[in-house]
């Protein structure tokens, strides 16, 4: 009887300790989410929109391969992110664009209005990729969950002279959840 003790209490610290492990990973995540700040370009303040981009990667030379990347791809991206971020309540347009339609230095970029609950994410067009052809479709899912971080975000007081420190977190959250779901992806199976 006594042994049974031992274990019973042994189980109940091991799943304690584990608890708390995921108790404090969940309090610096959102302590993260929550320090970073949305900033908002001057114009779109007065409309309650925002917008927000990713920036140009640094890459190789540009194949003269055929595109990989199709609207109805990145539509099924942002409804499949929208699920798992919970944000289903938001109209999103999707957008393959060439490089002149995107800010300078950009591979992606989000408009939204909080007010009505929409958003437009337009993406670079592959022909415009510096990337090997190997890394465009991966990358450019990594744009649209990034942009979607962006967008979850949007609630957060705005404060245009901390950009760094929110493009920061945004990078840091979109490649987890995009690692974490490539590992899911390969436990499958």
């Amino acid at each position: 009887m006594r042994s049974v003790d031992v274990l019973s209490r042994a189980f109940s610290g091991a799943r304690q300790v584990y608890v708390q492990a995921i108790v404090v990973k969940s309090v610096l995540l959102v302590t993260c989410m929550l320090v970073t700040t949305v900033a908002v370009y001057p114009e779109a303040a007065a409309s309650s929109s925002a917008s927000r981009i990713t920036e140009m990667p640094r890459a190789s030379a540009i194949t003269s391969e055929p595109p990989l990347i199709t609207e109805a791809m990145v539509s099924s991206w942002v409804t499949r992110w929208q699920q798992r971020l919970a944000m289903n309540d938001w109209k999103i347009e999707t957008k393959i664009v060439r490089l002149n339609q995107l800010p300078k230095g950009t591979i992606a970029n989000i408009h939204w209005s909080l007010p009505k609950r929409t958003a437009t994410i337009k993406v670079l067009d592959p022909i415009d990729s510096t990337l090997v052809r190997s890394e465009i479709v991966r990358d450019t899912e990594l744009s649209v969950v990034h942009e979607l971080v962006h967008l979850s975000m949007a609630k957060l007081p705005l404060d245009s002279n901390n950009t760094d420190l929110e493009e920061e977190t945004v990078k840091k959250l979109s490649t987890a959840l995009l690692a974490l779901d490539k590992v899911e992806q390969n436990a499958k199976q």
